[in-house]
Order: C-alpha cells, then structure tokens, then sequence
C-alpha cells in the first residue's frame, strides 16, 4: 500500500514567545488521518546569543470541540544553536485532534514559533 500525504498545511506563527503565556500555533484534526509530520520554525527575535530554551508541547483532546487536556501528553525542550530561524520536525499518531503550544524557559529571549504540517492519510 503506498504511503500518502496531504499538501502541507501552515501553522499559524505566534511571535514574542516568553516564559509568561503558552502560545498556540493552531489545531491538528487526525480524525481521518494517521498521523502528522510537523515541522515547526524556531527563530530569536532580537538577541545575539542565545539564553532560554524553547519548550514545545502538544495537547491531545478527544473531543470534536476541542476541550484539550491541561497537561501535555508530549512536552520537549529545544535549545536553538544560533539567532537565526531554525527547523525541527516531529510525528503525533494515536490521538484524535491536538494543538501544539510554545514558551519560553526563561525571560531574556522571546522568540517566534511557526511551521506547518502534514497529514498520512493511508
């Protein structure tokens, strides 16, 4: 059976990504999917070196609605090697729909997080 994807789909960029608020790139609907490839953009926005972590995590629901859980059922860090916009992908399967957040580990970086994904339908 051969493999089949989507066209990619963009997530929506959040910028000035601190350590205060979680920002949401968007919901990712596997209803009728397998899973997603997600790649996501990690970009500095203003400084020349960098301090702060990024931590990425992704919020399962199984409502249509989207009631998502409280706690992220996958959460890492990323540590960027450089100012500039860096990519990074990663899979989700086995949950209905999700939404990936963003935050800042500390307060001197902010940073931009975007991407976009793709989804195996068979």
């Amino acid at each position: 059976m051969a493999v089949l994807w989507s066209s990619a789909t963009a997530l929506t960029t959040q910028t000035a990504i601190d350590n205060s608020t979680e920002e949401f790139m968007g919901t990712i609907d596997l209803l009728t999917s397998l899973q997603a490839h997600v790649q996501l953009e990690i970009d500095n926005e203003h400084s020349t070196t960098v301090t702060d972590d990024v931590i990425i995590s992704v919020y399962a629901t199984v409502d249509v609605g989207g009631n998502f859980d409280d706690v992220p059922f996958m959460s890492f860090s990323v540590t960027p090697a450089a100012v500039a916009l860096e990519r990074m992908s990663f899979i989700v399967s086995g949950v209905t729909k999700f939404r990936i957040g963003a935050l800042s580990t500390g307060a001197t970086d902010t940073y931009a997080v975007g991407g976009d994904y793709k989804l195996r339908t068979t």
